[in-house]
């Protein structure tokens, strides 16, 4: 039988693994394909670059390239080709002269809708990231997939921050979360 004093031990580090644990979401939102997108490696890539994001009326100046990045990063590694278009995504009639030049079969349009580094000693409100993520098929001009890809820091605690576990950048809990769904639209549904 556990004492007292062991038992709240046990009951504490458990509290303390959970409360330093990243959460991450990916939901559906829509697409033409749903559940049965299967992206082709041979066809190029458009990434457009969002505009900043924020949380609570602050802008993070940079956020939007630093998304694209992720985005590019993700994407070439299955892609031939994936290039960046350094502005937002309007409509395909914008990106026409461009999309015909260079041959893209795909343009991906990730839009921010909460992008927040909160993670410090000081203040137990987690970094938050939540970005749509939509894929456009060129050939039909209709979206194949859309999912919000959403991640929330572990609250931050001098425990670790002693150890050094707490990530506090939304571009690294996006990272992960944008990986893992580029890789479910190039894996084979058979």
């Amino acid at each position: 039988m556990l004492s007292k004093s062991k038992f709240g031990i046990i009951v504490a580090a458990a509290f303390l693994l959970t409360a330093c644990a990243n959460t991450y979401n990916r939901t559906e939102t829509g697409g033409t394909e749903r559940t049965g997108v299967h992206l082709d490696e041979s066809v190029a890539v458009l990434v457009t670059t969002p505009k900043d994001g924020g949380y609570g009326g602050r802008i993070y100046g940079g956020s939007g390239v630093a998304v694209a990045r992720i985005v590019d990063s993700s994407f070439s590694r299955y892609a031939r080709i994936v290039d960046v278009y350094p502005s937002e995504y309007h409509s395909l009639g914008d990106l026409k002269d461009i999309i015909a030049k260079n041959d893209y079969g795909y343009i991906v349009v990730p839009t921010i809708s909460i992008w927040e580094r909160r993670t410090t000693d000081w203040s137990k409100t987690p970094t938050q990231v939540s970005v749509k993520m939509s894929v456009i098929d060129v050939a039909t001009g209709k979206e194949i997939s859309s999912n919000f890809l959403e991640a929330k820091g572990a609250s931050s605690s001098s425990l670790v921050s002693f150890f050094g576990s707490s990530i506090d950048r939304p571009e690294d809990l996006l990272s992960d979360l944008t990986d893992d769904y580029v890789d479910t639209l190039y894996s084979a549904i058979f």
